[in-house]
C-alpha cells in the first residue's frame, strides 16, 4: 500500500511540474509574440517595426523617454525596459530586454537621443520658450509597480524657462534653487528652494 501511494504522489508531482513547464512555455510564447518589435538605430533617429508597420522618430523630436525596471528585477531598480514617444498625445514605443543586445541598443539610443535633443531644448530656452518635461508622481510609480501595467499612467509636467522652474502652477526662480537631489533608489527628485 505504501509503494502504491508513493507512486501516485510521484506521478502527480511529475504531472504538475510538466503542466507548470507547459504553462511557462505558453506564457513565454505569448510574450514573444506580443514583443514582435524590431528596431533599426540610425544616426539621427530610430525606426520601429511592429506587425508590419514601420514608423520613424527623429531623436530631436522624441519628447519623452521612460526608463524602468519590470519583471523579476522590478524591485531592484535594474533598468531592463525603456519606452519613448514623440509627444504626450502619442503612444509609448516599448523596447524590452527581450531584444538581442538590449543593453547596447539602450546605451546607443540614449547617447544619440541626448546628442540630438539637447540642442533643440537649448534653442527653445534661448528663444524664450518653456521646455516641458513629463514625470510620474510617486503614487503612480507605486501603482504601476503593483499592477504591472508599466505604460498606463498619467504624467505631470515640470517646465524650465528663463524665469525658473515651473511645477504645479508655481514658479521657482532659478536663483532660489539651492540643490537638486536625485535618488536612484526611490526614483524621486527633490528640489529645494
Amino acid at each position: 500500500l505504501g509503494t502504491h501511494s508513493n507512486l501516485t504522489i510521484l506521478y502527480g508531482t511529475a504531472a504538475f511540474l510538466l503542466l507548470l513547464a507547459l504553462l511557462v512555455l505558453v506564457m513565454r510564447a505569448v510574450m514573444l509574440k506580443r514583443q514582435k518589435s524590431r528596431f533599426e538605430l540610425h544616426e539621427d533617429g530610430v525606426v520601429h517595426e511592429s506587425d508590419g508597420i514601420r514608423s520613424y522618430a527623429a531623436f530631436a523630436d522624441i519628447e519623452d523617454m521612460y526608463l524602468f525596471a519590470a519583471g523579476s528585477t522590478a524591485m531592484s531598480g535594474l533598468i531592463n525596459n525603456f519606452a519613448y514617444r514623440t509627444g504626450a498625445d502619442q503612444p509609448w514605443i516599448l523596447a524590452t530586454a527581450e531584444l538581442k543586445r538590449f543593453d547596447e541598443f539602450m546605451d546607443a539610443f540614449r547617447s544619440r537621443y541626448l546628442e540630438y535633443r539637447m540642442p533643440v531644448l537649448k534653442q527653445k530656452l534661448a528663444d524664450g520658450e518653456r521646455v516641458n518635461f513629463h514625470y510620474i508622481s510617486s503614487g503612480n510609480v507605486y501603482k504601476k509597480r503593483l499592477l504591472g501595467n508599466f505604460l498606463n499612467f498619467k504624467t505631470q509636467v515640470v517646465a524650465l524657462s528663463a524665469q525658473g522652474l515651473h511645477v504645479d502652477g508655481v514658479t521657482y526662480p532659478g536663483a532660489s534653487l539651492k540643490c537638486m537631489n536625485l535618488s536612484d533608489w526611490t526614483e524621486k527628485v527633490t528640489i529645494k528652494d
